[in-house]
This record gives structure tokens, sequence and C-alpha cells, in this order.
């Protein structure tokens, strides 16, 4: 059995979030805690700025998964020192199925906040190889994730659910690219707010390696250019940082303007190559007035908005389709798990097998034919293994269809038993 507690953007605000979110160590800690505490079998984390998600595996306690949740949100909220209700702002799964369409549904793009996107392929894949790394998972987890990748990759090859740019700061990605060679040019961000962030990391993906970055709080840009690897300017030197630049992004929150008309012309004078001012702000950080210079290129949000829409209608449009796709992997695992949970009786039965006919019988038959024993010796021996194997199996399908009682149970043992053509 598995299950899943989830703190989302669907359902927690970000200072919510924020408070949950596991760094790697952080994990391997909870990890030790809960397998010490609790008696989780399996765990997988993924942290991220939209969510926090723990997937767990806790075979030894079938029937008690009421119980088993409420124990791993206690021992959540202590480890992070929440002090108030958790409740209101948690998604908890259980069963190999639901969490499991979950996940499926996660990796398909379906569960984000913007419908298929990929970075989340990333993020589970991260957060796999981890816990893999780390030896927490466990059989059946390990087997969901596996096939949730495989679920996400037909999803993203057989729709259109991850095609077209659908949030501003990709579009203007999008945008860029075609106007530039990225890997030759030189790219400045002014601001760190969440739009800004994303564009930085969707040129990251594309392996940019000249984009410096400013902000107003020195500390921000400070920290989340070593993340990256990108050089961290001083707020009052970026209009002259400008003068190297191909493509500069604006997204501050600023009610003022950022860069004037009088600014540009300084900054073109004597300049050659073309400039590309990107102002994903609102309100805009850059003046009205630039749109009509020479060899200044602007976009703003509202160029780039019918692009994110019509490509969104598109995205929404896949929905059904990704979700008839997941169905059909969900039947497969499903299949799998069930299968999984008659191991046990399969493998004892096999015990049971060996330890009667094969122990008892094809190991004393050299005995049998060196003390010269005559056939009806072995065969009143073989009787006597017959009689003790089947008043077995009779006792347990006594038991296990309450001494005939159960109609149900009588129906699935004469489907395995009875012998019909």
């Amino acid at each position: 059995m598995v299950g899943l507690i989830s703190i989302n953007y669907k359902i927690a605000p970000l200072e919510i979030r924020e408070k949950f979110y596991f760094d790697n160590s952080e994990k391997i800690v909870f990890n030790n805690l809960l397998k010490k505490k609790v008696g989780v079998e399996g765990l997988m984390m993924i942290s991220t700025c939209n969510r926090t998600e723990i997937y767990f595996e806790f075979e030894n306690h079938v029937g008690e998964e009421k119980k088993f949740l409420h124990t791993i949100v206690k021992e959540l909220v202590d480890f992070k020192g929440y002090k108030d209700s958790l409740s209101p702002y948690l998604n908890n799964l259980t069963g190999s199925y639901n969490v499991a369409n979950h996940l499926f549904r996660l990796v398909s793009g379906l569960e984000s906040m913007i419908i298929g996107e990929f970075q989340i392929v990333e993020q589970l894949k991260d957060a796999y190889y981890f816990s893999k790394k780390h030896k927490m998972l466990g059989p059946i987890l390990g087997r969901m994730i596996q096939k949730s990748l495989e679920t996400g990759k037909y999803i993203r090859t057989n729709t259109d659910i991850g095609r077209g740019a659908v949030s501003v700061s990709y579009a203007a990605v999008e945008q860029i690219t075609k106007k530039y060679d990225l890997s030759e040019s030189n790219f400045m961000c002014v601001g760190l707010g969440e739009t800004s962030k994303l564009s930085i990391r969707h040129l990251h993906r594309k392996n940019i390696k000249n984009i410096k970055i400013t902000n107003r709080t020195e500390s921000k840009s400070t920290d989340f250019c070593k993340e990256l690897g990108y050089e961290s300017i001083k707020f009052r030197n970026f209009k002259n940082e400008i003068k190297n630049c191909d493509v500069v992004i604006f997204s501050t929150s600023s009610r003022n303007t950022l860069l004037s008309k009088s600014d540009l012309l300084e900054i073109m004078n004597g300049r050659e190559k073309k400039l590309l001012l990107v102002d994903l702000s609102v309100p805009r950080n850059l003046s009205s007035d630039l749109y009509d210079m020479e060899n200044v290129e602007v976009i703003n949000v509202d160029n780039l908005k019918d692009a994110v829409n019509e490509n969104y209608k598109k995205r929404k449009g896949e929905i059904i389709k990704a979700e008839l796709y997941i169905e059909e992997f969900l039947v497969e695992f499903d299949d799998w798990t069930n299968a999984r949970s008659l191991r046990p009786s399969i493998l004892s039965l096999k015990k049971q097998v060996r330890e009667l006919i094969v122990n008892e019988t094809l190991n004393n038959i050299e005995d049998y034919y060196s003390e010269q024993k005559n056939g009806d010796d072995l065969n009143s021996h073989l009787s006597k293994v017959y009689d003790k194997f089947s008043n077995n199996l009779v006792k347990k399908i006594k038991k296990a269809s309450n001494n005939g009682k159960d109609e149900r149970a009588i129906e699935i043992i004469n489907q395995i038993f009875l012998n019909e053509k």
C-alpha cells in the first residue's frame, strides 16, 4: 500500500508552502525519522515552489491507513516546528490506484499551475534518483515512479499538451530565441520577481552562460546567482551595463519608469548592434516613447498575450486525450500491484509443496530402494503426504469461505480448483 501527503499551490498559499520546503539533507533526516518512529518502508519527496509532496509505502500497515496518515502528518508538523492546524492545506491519498493516478497526472503536466509544463518531469526525476541513491524507495513506490515517467513521456510524445508557450516568461524566451543566437548573446535581467526568475530559469535550461542579474535587494540577486552560476551586479549600475548587452529583461514591481528615452539615447550613442528590451512588468518599467527608437526593439506583456492565450487553448483541448492515455497506464500498473498482492500466498503455496512433496517423497526414494522396501510401503507413504497436504488445504478453504457461507469466496475458490474446460 502507498500513500501521499500533498501541500500544493491549489490549496496552500506560498507562506504555508515555503514553511514545508525540504532540501536534500532534510529529506534524509525525515526519512530516517519516519522509518524509526512510524515504520515507513519507502519514501520519496518532491519539494518545489509549487508543492511539497511526500509519497510513502507502508505494506505492513494495511487497514490502518487513516491512523498511519495522521501519524506522518504529526511527525511532519513537529519536524518543521509548525504550531497551527495544517489540515486546511493538505491533500491526502491512500491506495496504489489513487496515488498513481495523481502521480501520472502530475508528471503529464495536468496538475501544474501551467498545463503541460515540463519542469515537473525533471523535478520528479531528481527526487526519484535521490531516493534511489539513498535506498529510500520501496518496491511498489519505485515501480509507480518508473511507470509515471513512462506515462508522461508517452503523453508528451502523443499529444500537444506541452507545446507552445503558455506563460509570459516562457513566451518571452521563445520570442528572444527567434531573434538571437542565445549562446552568443549577452543578457541582463533587472528584477527578481517570480516572472523574472522563471525567465532566467528558462534561459538557464537552454544553457545560456552570459547572464547578469540585478535587484534592488542585493542579497536576493547574489543568492540567486550563486544557485545558477551567474553574475550579480549592483542595481545602481544596471544602466551602464546595458551598453554591453544584447537583451535586457525587465520584471520588477516598480511603479516608476526605470529606463527613459534620454537614458537609452546615451546608451545607444555610438552603438551599432541592435538592442532588445523585454518588459514583463505591470505597470511597465520602460517608457512608452522607446518603441520607435532606431536599432531598439521592445517587447511587452501585451505583445506576448495573444500567443500565450492561443497556446493555452490548444493545451486545454489536449487534456481529455491525456486523461484517456493515463487510464490505460493506470490499468497496467493496477494489474501489476494486484498480481503482486498474491505473491506471498503463491510463495507460501510453493514452499508447502516443496516441503511436503519434495522433501518427504523425492528425497526419500533412495532410502526405499536401498532398504529394499516394496512398492506398497512407498505408496502408503505417498498417501500420507497426500492426506496431510489436502487436509491442510481443506481447512484453509473452509476458513476463507466461512465454512461455506461466503458465496463470493466460494465462487473464487471454485474458479481456482474446479477442473472446468
